[in-house]
């Protein structure tokens, strides 16, 4: 219990006895335990254990900090009194990092949330508490989109906001794949999307496709360790003239690290068989098909805004069918001109809102697959065997050495590149293409969700989300 005179002094009762120090902070003296202080901080130990003049006067003098934030962190340290999340805890805090205050430290991160984590983060920032920040931080990427949405998110320094985003990507990366055509007929079987367990050479569910999402040629887009669902056909029924289920333009948002679904904003446009990637903190839905009529328009989802807004529609003839790629600054398709039936890349540069036609394919695919490392775009399958390769820097095209890996390619399998490997989730075989050996492997386990249109992407997962 701590007692106080009228001249500003402070003692503080303990088992072992009376006081045996003196700690003046401003006007006040403060008559404490140094064995407290010992076993509390790291600096009184040392100063204390030194034979410092401190030591043997049995006084110390705390130069700028104030008597009232020495009294809280002593309440905290004799009475386990709370340390109160107010506007006073700048200055605790600031005198526990200081004094190297373990338990104070401790105690004050035991009590971050979600109401309280942004000022935290600002003042372990300030303080040098690496630890406080970190959880800060991670707390907020864990729920990142809540954040982003918030006023008190604006509070921080842009390289701050980054450094919260990237908590995001803390977790151990897999390959992950989902089937978003037919597993059977006439309905699509489940939805489960699937990572790939290398080590055990086996993939395993970690979370199933809402059941209000599209049924089938639905796309899927990967931002910020988040996962975009969007589009699509409804159920089938019959009696409809396409033989389909009505086009969709509902979303939804699957957070790994929280394993939940979020509906966000529907897109303006529904739509099937369309691009989707993401670029910039945004989500790009690109052309498309509702049943056989082509759709031209693109649309921009900005999560921070929860809302969709149109950019430029696809040039002249050319259409997009379940195909976008991110590489170097700008967005790429494979695109056919309805016209003259010819196929070639589209280039859709964000920062002036415009598409060019960069390049005729060597070979027409239609249906094919798409993956992107460094500067080269590859393109493989739609029932022509090999690889096409494209440099977006020399706009040159080259072809990879023929391999049986590729003969078989049909339709859209669901490639993607990750740690410099481009990854093709057949249904008989998984094949890798190793770009630094320039070699296939082929015989991993097949990508059990489905046979066509695959989509592969690369998800950071948390342990919890692995081996359900």
């Amino acid at each position: 219990m701590a007692k106080t005179n009228a001249i500003s002094e402070i003692s503080y009762s303990h088992v072992h006895g009376d006081p045996d120090l003196q700690v003046r902070v401003q006007d006040c003296t403060f008559h404490v335990h140094k064995t407290v202080l010992m076993e509390t901080s790291d600096y009184f130990r040392a100063m204390l254990e030194s034979g410092m003049r401190e030591s043997r006067e049995n006084s110390v003098q705390l130069q700028g900090f104030t008597a009232e934030a020495f009294q809280i962190v002593l309440d905290f340290l004799y009475e386990s009194k709370p340390v109160k999340m107010d506007d006073k805890l700048h200055g605790v805090l600031e005198m526990a990092q200081f004094l190297q205050m373990r338990p104070v430290l401790d105690y004050i991160k035991s009590k971050l949330s979600c109401e309280n984590c942004v000022h935290l983060y600002m003042l372990a920032d300030t303080y040098v508490i690496s630890d406080l920040k970190e959880a800060a931080a991670q707390l907020m990427g864990d729920n990142y989109l809540k954040f982003l949405r918030s006023e008190v998110f604006e509070e921080l320094r842009e390289d701050q906001r980054e450094e919260v985003r990237k908590t995001r990507f803390r977790h151990q990366k897999f390959l992950c794949g989902v089937n978003t055509g037919y597993v059977t007929w006439p309905e699509p079987g489940p939805r489960e999307f699937m990572y790939y367990d290398s080590s055990k050479d086996s993939w395993k569910t970690f979370a199933q496709k809402p059941e209000e999402a599209g049924r089938r040629r639905w796309s899927v887009a990967f931002l910020d360790n988040y996962i975009y669902v969007m589009g699509g056909y409804s159920k089938h029924f019959l009696g409809h003239p396409s033989g389909d289920g009505a086009v969709l333009g509902d979303s939804f948002c699957y957070d790994p690290v929280k394993n939940n679904w979020l509906e966000i904003r529907s897109m303006s446009d529904a739509r099937a068989y369309f691009g989707a990637v993401a670029y910039n903190e945004s989500v790009y839905a690109i052309g498309g098909f509702q049943y056989h009529f082509p759709v031209k328009s693109v649309e921009r989802y900005i999560p921070e805004q929860d809302r969709w807004e149109f950019r430029r529609p696809l040039p002249g003839d050319w259409t997009n069918y379940d195909l976008a790629v991110f590489c170097k600054g700008d967005i790429y398709i494979n695109s056919e001109d309805e016209d003259s039936g010819k196929f070639a890349l589209l280039k859709y540069t964000a920062r002036s809102n415009q598409w060019d036609v960069v390049s005729f394919l060597p070979r027409a695919r239609d249906k094919n697959s798409m993956a992107v490392s460094g500067e080269t775009i590859y393109l493989l399958g739609g029932f022509v065997p090999g690889v096409d390769c494209f440099n977006v820097t020399t706009k040159q095209w080259f072809l990879l050495e023929v391999h049986t890996a590729t003969e078989g390619i049909a339709y859209e399998r669901g490639c993607t590149e990750m740690d410099g490997t481009i990854y093709v989730l057949n249904s008989e075989d998984m094949a890798r293409y190793i770009l630094e050996a320039q070699a296939w492997v082929q015989g991993l386990s097949a990508f059990p969700g489905g046979c066509n249109a695959n989509k592969a992407i690369v998800v950071h997962l948390p342990p919890g989300r692995q081996n359900i």
